[in-house]
């Protein structure tokens, strides 16, 4: 089991981006805007590829293509290089093919014949995400895509990021759960009338012993630079895949909490993040 973690895109957001043909109107500078909704599409989902710049060599652990309408048989993969040229005459990073729903083990015919359905674990949109655990340094990187089941790809967010992850895990007592905005009334003979409205998840942890530089280097910048109106990307355990898209949150924190210095060296903080579906 691995410790939370807890990312923006400020790096990714910052960079030149590049990428494999599009419609004029999904444009892959899509990928750096916070709504799920306005996504970069690759007309050709069979040789889709992205290019980020980041300006200057950077230290990174996790790289995630979000919201994408990759099908269980797509797979991505990524590479990092200190040259463009590099990233595919010979990449310092190399990630193999992959599948490109990360809850997935596999996503090739021998891999289906060993699961009992492929869409297990999915959601309405899912997730690629590489969580690297070290640093690897490089100016660029490349996210390449296949999907053999479909002539598009739509993504939602484009993460390249240095991400968070406390020494000491989040406390037992996390909370997932579903926010329902749907309104229902009754009328006088008891009849229901229902106005649905699209349902959004949120969760609630808390990190209790934490050290005063880990909180303040970490916590208290990403309150003072994302608040309640960026966003950022939470994930459970990046290593335990099976659940990986029900448990991942790409979302905005809520109702910031203060750091609490709760004995001697020891900090805490509670979270509240609140999906983002559109």
């Amino acid at each position: 089991m691995a410790n939370m973690i807890l990312a923006t895109p400020v790096l990714s957001d910052a960079a030149t981006l590049s990428a494999s043909s599009s419609p004029s109107s999904l444009p892959v500078t899509n990928l750096q805007k916070m709504s799920m909704g306005e996504v970069w599409r690759a007309s050709d989902a069979s040789a889709a590829y992205v290019v980020a710049d980041l300006g200057a060599a950077k230290p990174i652990n996790l790289v995630a293509l979000l919201g994408h309408t990759g099908s269980s048989r797509a797979y991505g993969r990524i590479r990092a290089s200190s040259t463009e040229a590099g990233l595919t005459a010979s990449p310092a990073y190399d990630s193999g093919n992959i599948p490109l729903r990360s809850h997935q083990a596999g996503f090739d015919s021998t891999w289906a014949l060993t699961v009992e359905d492929e869409q297990y674990g999915a959601m309405d949109t899912n997730h690629l995400i590489k969580w690297l655990e070290t640093d690897h340094t490089y100016q660029f990187w490349r996210i390449d895509i296949v999907d053999p089941l479909a002539a598009y790809i739509d993504v939602g967010r484009l993460y390249i990021s240095a991400a968070w992850q406390p020494v000491t895990n989040m406390n037992y007592g996390v909370g997932e759960g579903f926010i329902d905005p749907s309104k229902s009334n009754r009328t006088a003979g008891g009849r229901l009338s229902s106005t649905e409205r699209e349902k959004y998840r949120y969760t609630e942890f808390k990190l209790s012993f934490s050290n005063e530089n880990e909180m303040y280097d970490h916590a208290f910048e990403m309150d003072r630079l994302r608040g309640t109106t960026r966003d950022v990307l939470y994930i459970q355990d990046p290593e335990a895949t099976n659940h990986l898209q029900r448990r991942s949150f790409y979302g905005v924190m809520k109702g910031l909490q203060a750091i609490i210095n709760t004995n001697f060296s020891i900090f805490e903080k509670s979270y509240r993040i609140e999906e983002i579906i559109e």
